[in-house]
């Protein structure tokens, strides 16, 4: 085609001819001068804007020399000289002369970013990354200019506290934005992080955990009346694996009932959650499209996101007393002082509300749906499990489980630590950037700056490296069975360093205490006609990993009536 078009631009003489030339030479240095030099997402709407500008000037000015139909020929030879030349500069580049030229991966990746997309076209990247580190070794290079890392050495000493990778220039982060405002995962200059964890952290300290559990039991009641109206009938577990914590955290963020446990339905606020997440998946971790979409004004969807996030924080704020006690109650407090410490804006607010869903939603519902269905599949584990929580009950509460007690059970985290070792909700982890002056991995190899570097935690927790039958489920690894675990730093469900999940102990109550209130009172296995591995099988990673419908039948212990 492009011959095509040359053709036709040779009866115009030399002037048209000089032009391609000119725009060729101007795509090579476009490549050498700039596109070269690390990450572009951050730009991607100056980019665009660039082009467009240009790319229009240049229709207009052959039109008007040319006449429309011949200045259109002219237009498709001299764009297209200056792209091919681009892209063929690139392509070549990144094969033959890219700093990670040296690293195995597929060969797609390492010309185009696209393979991602494509890597995730059935929802199983994270499974797919892992097979790519178990062939190729601990550096994998997933992109033309990204690599994955499954050292983990280096894991550590990338997020550890003298670590000078960062979020800043993945374009990732950058798109999280919400009202012009990062949210607490998105921010990437350190201070201005420790600002806002700091707030976060007394929103989730152990003072705050205790009065959030009442608002825990609250939603495990509605859970077992829910169970109890159904009993002896299928019910997908994955559904209020996702219900249970969405509610919760309506609670325990906002004093606020959602009440879709009760209603055995979605919210209008989890299908738009897990259609955004959807998108940022689809795109296989390329970036820039999700800038240039932030950088224009919300529409649609993105726009209703937001519009709840921003009710739910005007309607708590018009509700709010010293007798609140939730997330937002710490938040607004910071908000209205003389000198907030990171809430120094309403739309601050606004974005971490958003946080607060997202992050306690899907993370939770991932270990809890993953959780019915280990202990669905096995009768044994049920009852050890039953057999182990039992001398808790009403021990500090009367008639009630206390997370202070649950919490001293082994058997239960060693349950809960081998479901998140097996499937952690946050499987890929998010991206860093080399600094300019380049890092050296743990066994020496250095990595120029402007790359970006993947630390799967999937990976990590499935390695044959650090753990013995990395792919069996078993417990006891955590309690009788040390010898299984070779290095258990790499368990990292929750990530590790200043960016480490800030509600990781509220996750572990929750999990606690809806595996204990569950088994307490039923017992469950799963439905007939039902294949387990539906949930395997219909499991997708969507930035974070969504296990599949599990239908179980749930039947209530005899013991639980006299309870």
């Amino acid at each position: 085609m492009q011959d095509i078009v040359l053709a036709q631009v040779a009866k115009f003489g030399g002037a048209a001819n000089f032009s391609c030339g000119v725009a060729a030479i101007t795509g090579l240095l476009s490549h050498w001068l700039y596109f070269i030099n690390g990450p572009k997402s951050m730009d991607a709407a100056g980019i665009v804007v660039f082009h467009a500008i240009a790319l229009s000037m240049l229709l207009a000015r052959t039109v008007l020399s040319y006449g429309f139909y011949d200045g259109l020929v002219v237009y498709a030879a001299i764009s297209g000289s200056y792209f091919a030349a681009l892209y063929t500069s690139i392509g070549v580049y990144r094969i033959f002369f890219h700093p990670l030229r040296k690293f195995p991966g597929p060969f797609p990746a390492r010309i185009t970013k696209f393979y991602s997309m494509w890597a995730n076209r059935d929802w199983k990247l994270h499974d797919r990354i892992l097979k790519l580190h178990e062939k190729l070794g601990d550096v994998v290079r997933l992109g033309p200019n990204e690599i994955s890392v499954s050292d983990i050495d280096t894991y550590i000493k990338f997020h550890g506290p003298q670590s000078k990778v960062t979020k800043r220039w993945t374009g990732f982060y950058g798109a999280l934005a919400s009202k012009h405002e990062l949210n607490l995962d998105a921010i990437w200059e350190n201070e201005a992080h420790r600002d806002r964890r700091r707030v976060w952290d007394t929103a989730l300290g152990t003072k705050a955990l205790e009065r959030y559990e009442e608002e825990t039991r609250a939603v495990l009641r509605a859970w077992l009346g829910r169970i109890e109206e159904v009993e002896g009938k299928p019910i997908d577990t994955a559904l209020y694996a996702k219900l249970i914590p969405f509610d919760n955290m309506g609670r325990v963020g906002f004093s606020h009932n959602f009440g879709t446990v009760q209603d055995g339905r979605d919210d209008r606020m989890l299908e738009l959650i897990e259609t955004s997440f959807k998108l940022a998946a689809r795109m296989g971790g390329i970036s820039w499209p999700l800038m240039l979409l932030s950088s224009i004004p919300r529409f649609g969807m993105v726009k209703e996101f937001e519009g709840l996030g921003a009710r739910l924080v005007d309607e708590r704020m018009a509700t709010d007393s010293e007798q609140s006690h939730d997330m937002m109650k710490y938040f607004l407090d910071d908000y209205k002082s003389e000198k907030p410490k990171s809430f120094r804006n309403i739309n601050v607010l606004y974005s971490d509300s958003l946080a607060i869903l997202i992050g306690a939603t899907d993370t939770i519902s991932c270990a809890l749906g993953y959780s019915f269905y280990f202990l669905a599949k096995d009768p044994t584990l049920r009852q050890r499990l039953y057999d182990e929580i039992a001398p808790a009950h009403s021990k500090t509460v009367p008639g009630e489980f206390a997370v202070a007690d649950l919490a001293k059970i082994e058997y239960l985290d060693a349950f809960i630590n081998e479901t998140l070792r097996m499937h952690p909700p946050a499987a890929t982890n998010g991206p860093r950037v080399v600094p300019p002056e380049g890092v050296t991995l743990a066994d020496g190899t250095y990595i120029t700056g402007g790359v970006t570097v993947f630390t799967p935690l999937h990976v990590y927790q499935r390695s044959s490296k650090y753990w013995k039958q990395p792919n069996e489920f078993i417990p006891e690894r955590w309690t009788t069975r040390p010898d299984l675990i070779i290095d258990r730093r790499a368990f990292v469900p929750f990530h590790y360093g200043r960016f480490d999940c800030v509600g990781k102990r509220l996750a572990m109550n929750v999990i606690r205490m809806t595996v204990a209130y569950t088994l307490w009172n039923y017992d469950f296995e799963v439905a007939p006609g039902e294949n387990a591995e539906r949930l395997h099988r219909e499991s997708k990673f969507q930035l974070i990993v969504k296990p599949g419908s599990l239908n179980c039948v749930f039947k209530k212990r005899p013991e639980a009536y006299s309870s």
